[in-house]
C-alpha cells in the first residue's frame, strides 16, 4: 500500500511540474488573474443577472441561497481537510522547488489538500446547473453549462500554474465541490417542493 501511495504522489508531482512548466508572458499575466477570487465578483454578478433574466427573481433568490450555502459548506470542509491532511502546497515542497516549480503568488498557508478554489467553483457550477435542470432547459442552458465548465477548468488550472496546488488537489477539490453542492441542492429542492412550492411558481 505504501508503494502505491508513493507512486501516486510521484505521479502527482510529475503532472504538476509538467502543467506548471507551460509558462509564457501571456500565461504569467492571465493565470494570476484567474486565480484571484476578487476577479470572480463580476462573473458572479453577470451570472445572477442572467439567472434573473431566465428564471425570475424568486428562483434567482433560491439559486443564490443554494450557491451561498454550498460555497460556505465546501470552503469550511476544505479548511478542515487541509489541517487534517497537512499536505504541503507545491510552493512549500522542497522537492517541487528544487525541480523548477514556477511560483507566481506569495506562498501563503502551507497546506493545500484539497483546493478550496477548485471545490467552490465546482460547487457554484453544480448548484446553478442543478436548478437549471429543474427549472430551465434548452440550447442556452447547454451553452451556460459549457461556459461554467470552462471557467472551473480555468480557475483550477491557474492554481497549479501559480504554484499553489498539485493536480491532485484540484481534482479532489472539484469532486468534493460537486458532491457537497449536489447533496445540498437536492435537500433544498426537496424542502422547496414540500414547503415553498407556491413561492417559486
Amino acid at each position: 500500500m505504501s508503494a502505491f501511495f508513493d507512486a501516486l504522489i510521484n505521479a502527482d508531482r510529475t503532472a504538476t511540474l509538467a502543467l506548471n512548466d507551460f509558462d509564457s508572458a501571456f500565461t504569467d499575466a492571465v493565470m494570476p488573474v484567474l486565480s484571484n477570487r476578487v476577479v470572480m465578483i463580476p462573473l458572479y454578478l453577470a451570472l445572477i443577472a442572467y439567472i434573473w433574466y431566465r428564471l425570475g427573481w424568486k428562483k434567482t433568490l433560491v439559486i443564490v441561497l443554494a450557491v451561498a450555502i454550498s460555497v460556505g459548506a465546501i470552503d469550511q470542509f476544505a479548511n478542515l481537510i487541509k489541517h487534517w491532511a497537512m499536505r504541503f502546497r507545491p510552493c512549500w515542497d522542497e522537492y517541487m522547488i528544487d525541480n523548477g516549480l514556477h511560483i507566481l503568488e506569495k506562498k501563503g498557508g502551507k497546506y493545500g489538500f484539497f483546493s478550496a478554489h477548485a471545490a467552490t467553483c465546482s460547487g457554484v457550477a453544480t448548484a446553478v446547473l442543478y436548478f437549471f435542470r429543474k427549472w430551465g432547459a434548452g440550447r442556452r442552458e447547454r451553452l451556460l453549462a459549457t461556459l461554467l465548465v470552462v471557467w472551473v477548468a480555468g480557475v483550477s488550472i491557474s492554481r497549479v500554474y501559480v504554484g499553489k496546488h498539485f493536480v491532485g488537489d484540484i481534482l479532489v477539490g472539484a469532486v468534493a465541490g460537486i458532491i457537497v453542492a449536489e447533496l445540498l441542492c437536492r435537500l433544498m429542492h426537496w424542502a422547496i417542493t414540500k414547503f415553498f412550492a407556491k413561492f417559486v411558481d
